[in-house]
């Protein structure tokens, strides 16, 4: 994994996002590390190919540390600070059923996508999914916190 990209889009695009202190979630895709929304969308539309009255919908992209921490807090996240979602890579999914937000699409079937198409779900949070397996956050989180 070349966790260099995943920094240069942190320094370049993150950091300088009127979000990145945001005390709410931020759904911006622009906040999403390249790589991962191509192959988010990639997922989605396989998804849609089964289920075309299904959106995708992207509910958090970017999360700031100050609400990782609030999560954290709050029993919400295992995660105290620098969670994927902080760097760009990770993402939480609801779908929109006949113009209708719902919790209620298919996580099995598109979390098997996810899977497929090399992405990481989590078994504890059922709408997340993110660009690298959990045994090298700590290898990200070092990578991007250096220089």
């Amino acid at each position: 994994m070349d966790y260099g990209k995943i920094k240069e889009h942190f320094d370049n695009v993150i950091i300088t996002s009127k979000d990145f202190n945001s005390p709410k979630p931020v759904n911006d895709l622009n906040l999403l590390y390249p790589p991962f929304l191509e192959k988010l969308i990639k997922c989605f539309g396989r998804y849609n190919e089964e289920y075309p009255e299904h959106d995708v919908y992207v509910v958090e992209t970017y999360r700031s540390n100050d609400l990782q921490k609030k999560y954290y807090d709050e029993h919400k996240s295992k995660i105290r600070k620098d969670g994927m979602h902080h760097f760009g890579i990770a993402a939480d999914i609801a779908f929109s059923i006949n113009g209708e937000f719902s919790y209620k699409g298919n996580y099995d079937f598109l979390r098997g996508i996810f899977t497929e198409e090399g992405l990481t779900v989590l078994k504890w949070e059922l709408g997340h999914v993110q660009f690298i397996p959990v045994s090298e956050q700590n290898e990200l989180r070092k990578c991007v916190s250096a220089g």
